[in-house]
């Protein structure tokens, strides 16, 4: 600050000898190339294209060192944060960068950026000069005065659409310091948000070495009349090539007010007389070129570009400014005649979709409009046509779709002329044909299976996504009466082509039941399903079962994350996991939903217990898991630890089915010898088994002894059963039966909870029960930690069993 008063108090003669001077003799600056090296935490990538990423710490340096080299060479003594992509050594945070600058007690500060802008959506391109303090009025009165400077210079030779400046209070809405490279600054200082480097042409602009020492040119003007340095002698012309018409991708996204819609060309040469100057650009789809130190006066500039027309453009220099000769460039004259390098759909092919485009590609940019006219499609069938940016590849795409099965000839009459006016020399056409129908590929249940399960998800998967416009009347699901089954349907599959539907009660056992499929159900290429099928099918026969539940998956924490055991292999972490889930449940109030997908060929998941359950030792006893399938011909196997802690493998089933089964295998199918402890169910890719899937499990249970019901699904004696979870906090399932009686009445139940003393916790059932199996919740939060009973009587039934509660 010092020097700078300085030169006010001594205004009257040092301004006349500044301006001659062009010096910046005695001033001392810090450069701050903003961010540092490559990383994300502090870095800004912007991927441009495969092997090509902008850096904004890249950029920030390269424009740092131009600036270095433009102050040094004005006589200012330049002080750098960084020289390298890597940071110095000990500068590597904001507070030690600013103990840089006022360790070298600088007169001025400068910190280097480009921005962004946080909705992708919206694309802009501004200046913006930010300063500590409140917008009008900076800690550093000087800081405002740079800003405004700086602003200016910038937006000149950026071309931005907008500039402003602001300080950091108010822009960031603090109302106090933000910027961590101005907090403890003992000298003004302002960081420059040059352009926007997330709008991909000026991303591609700020690859460009000479784009980045324009913009230290910029700033090294603004230091000039802020320390009464002059001005600069000479001046700077650069401007950007374009083709005429060829326009850059949509997802670039141009702002509308500016040329940037056209696509800037490669590899451009540019001569500038007198002085036989020339600028041989990059590769970078920016089309820039920079002369700078360009003595004031009249010049001639002659473009040349690859497959484009020479051109020229005259300029006037001035002193300290930079003047602009864009040019767009015209496509150099092709006398050849136009070839079809190809189209699609290939010719004499069949079933070809319904929605295809028909595309065709010439060799040389095409007149659109005549060759348009020149192409035609028999049958006719309507549409709309559409060329690449190269007017080189027309597509058309049909409105509908074709009509099914049918054959297409295109033709490209001779009519069809390129740009430069030359005739396609000979008529072309090709053909194709067109899918004829929706094709059946598979079903679940298959026609003519038995044994399924009462709780099945039925599923008919077409060759074509389905569109469900077309399915209202021509799928039921009836029973062997012919009485509509109410369904819940999935339509989140119809895009690919499966209708996948569940009964919303349970269907009755060993029954027959019938899913029609009916001519005209289509798909999203409009065509249809030609002919009436019909997929019959018999449930299960009634089983039932004793045993002991050892675990029923209503706890959070028995099972361990497949994720987490190192058995599990070949799997995709993202797409498998496993959780306790209330949305299917054969008993209780939950089960454990199993997803799953696979990323090879020999994939395992494993999903493990906490802490394995002892099961005994070998015997004829059943050990099974309810399991509900996914019909993904994976194999589902139980695995234990025997005696001496090796782990054995037992294949429970293909998995094959869908809805409920319990999967159950006897002990003695375990390999080895001595005690047993179940320790994890496992699903083992097969080489025809689908590469995801989800499964669900409940009740895992031992010592099942199973037989055939009789009188359908109606129970034949009382039982209770043993309480699950046991021991059990806060809460417990109590399940019971109560069979059909003899004289055809309800029974009348009792359920009750006992302590050891005799005395009455709860009664949970007193009424009239209908035969069926029932599950009942007991909740004892509010009592001690203990033994209790629970007993049933019903009529001559009377059991009894005893839980223990433990907090």
């Amino acid at each position: 600050m010092k020097k700078i008063l300085l030169f006010f108090i001594a205004l009257s003669f040092i301004v006349p000898i500044a301006l001659q001077s062009q010096s910046l003799a005695g001033v001392k600056i810090c450069v701050n190339p903003g961010h540092r090296g490559y990383n994300p935490a502090y870095d800004r990538e912007i991927p441009l294209a495969p092997g090509i990423t902008y850096w904004e710490s890249e950029g920030n340096l390269s424009k740092g060192l131009y600036l270095k080299d433009i102050l040094e060479s004005l006589g200012a003594t330049v002080i750098m944060t960084r020289t390298t992509q890597v940071p110095s050594v000990g500068i590597e945070t904001l507070s030690q960068i600013v103990a840089v600058a006022n360790a070298n007690n600088v007169d001025y500060f400068q910190s280097i950026h480009s921005n962004a802008f946080p909705d992708t959506a919206i694309k802009k391109n501004t200046t913006l000069i930010l300063f500590q303090g409140r917008t009008n009025a900076p800690t550093y009165l000087g800081a405002r005065t740079m800003a405004d400077y700086l602003a200016d210079e910038i937006f000149k030779v950026n071309r931005t659409t907008s500039k402003s400046v602001a300080g950091d209070f108010d822009f960031y809405g603090t109302g106090q310091a933000y910027l961590g490279v101005f907090k403890g600054l003992n000298m003004p200082g302002t960081l420059t948000e040059g352009s926007m480097h997330d709008y991909t042409p000026e991303t591609w602009r700020l690859k460009n070495e000479s784009y980045l020492k324009h913009e230290a040119w910029a700033i090294a003007r603004a230091y000039l009349p802020y320390f009464l340095g002059g001005t600069f002698p000479t001046g700077i012309v650069a401007g950007i090539l374009r083709d005429e018409k060829e326009t850059v991708p949509a997802s670039y996204k141009p702002i509308s007010s500016t040329n940037d819609r056209f696509k800037p060309l490669n590899q451009i040469k540019v001569r500038m007389e007198p002085g036989g100057r020339i600028y041989n650009g990059d590769n970078y789809n920016n089309g820039f070129y920079f002369f700078d130190k360009v003595t004031p006066g009249n010049y001639k500039l002659y473009f040349e570009a690859e497959n484009m027309k020479n051109d020229s453009a005259s300029v006037v220099v001035y002193a300290d400014e930079s003047v602009f000769a864009d040019k767009l460039m015209t496509l150099k004259p092709i006398l050849d005649p136009p070839v079809i390098v190809s189209s699609t759909p290939s010719n004499n092919l069949t079933e070809v979709s319904n929605v295809t485009d028909i595309v065709i590609q010439f060799n040389i940019r095409m007149n659109t409009s005549v060759t348009q006219n020149a192409v035609t499609i028999s049958p006719a069938v309507s549409g709309s046509y559409k060329w690449d940016t190269n007017e080189k590849i027309l597509t058309f795409t049909p409105a509908q779709g074709y009509v099914q099965g049918t054959k297409y000839t295109v033709t490209i009459s001779t009519a069809a002329k390129t740009f430069f006016d030359i005739n396609l020399p000979l008529q072309q056409s090709f053909n194709f044909t067109t899918r004829s129908q929706l094709n059946l590929l598979s079903t679940y249940p298959v026609k003519g299976s038995s044994d399924i399960s009462t709780s099945v998800l039925m599923s008919v998967r077409f060759d074509k996504g389905i569109s469900a416009q077309t399915l209202a009347n021509r799928i039921t699901f009836t029973d062997g009466d012919r009485n509509n089954v109410t369904v819940q349907v999935n339509q989140n599959k119809y895009n690919i082509g499966i209708i996948e539907f569940e009964p919303k009660t349970s269907l009755n056992y060993n029954t027959l039941y019938k899913i029609t499929l009916k001519a005209g159900i289509g798909d999203v290429e409009y065509v249809t399903f030609p002919q009436d099928a019909v997929i019959e099918f018999t449930t299960e026969k009634n089983y039932t079962f004793t045993g002991s539940v050892i675990d029923g998956f209503e706890l959070l924490n028995v099972w361990q994350s497949p994720l987490l055991s190192s058995n599990t292999a070949g799997i995709i972490s993202s797409q498998t996991s496993f959780a306790i889930n209330s949305s299917r449940k054969k008993y209780g109030s939950t089960s454990g939903k199993l997803d799953y997908g696979f990323s090879g060929t020999s994939g395992v998941v494993d999903l493990g217990l906490l802490n394995p359950i002892a099961l005994g030792s070998s015997g004829q006893e059943g050990f099974g898991v309810w399991v509900f399938g996914d019909n993904s011909n994976n194999t589902l196997e139980y695995r234990f630890l025997r005696e001496n802690s090796t782990e054995q493998k037992v294949k429970a089933d293909s998995i094959n089915w869908t809805g409920w089964k319990l999967k159950k295998i006897l002990l003695s199918d375990i390999p080895g010898a001595g005690s047993i402890q179940f320790k994890s169910i496992a699903v083992v890719q097969s080489s025809q088994g689908n590469k995801s899937g989800t499964l669900y499990f409940d009740d895992c249970t031992t010592n099942i002894i199973t037989g055939i019901r009789e009188n359908n699904s109606l129970p034949l004696e009382f039982s209770l059963e043993q309480n699950y979870p046991n021991p059990f906090n806060p809460s417990t399932l109590i399940r019971f039966t109560v069979p059909v009686m003899k004289n055809g009445k309800t029974a009348a139940t009792l359920l009750k909870v006992y302590d050891l003393l005799g005395r009455e916790i709860a009664t949970l059932v007193n009424e009239e029960k209908t035969p069926g199996n029932y599950s009942i919740e007991f909740n004892g939060a509010g009592l001690p930690s203990g033994i209790y009973m629970y007993t049933i009587q019903s009529g001559e039934f009377f059991a009894s069993k005893k839980l223990m509660l433990l907090k």
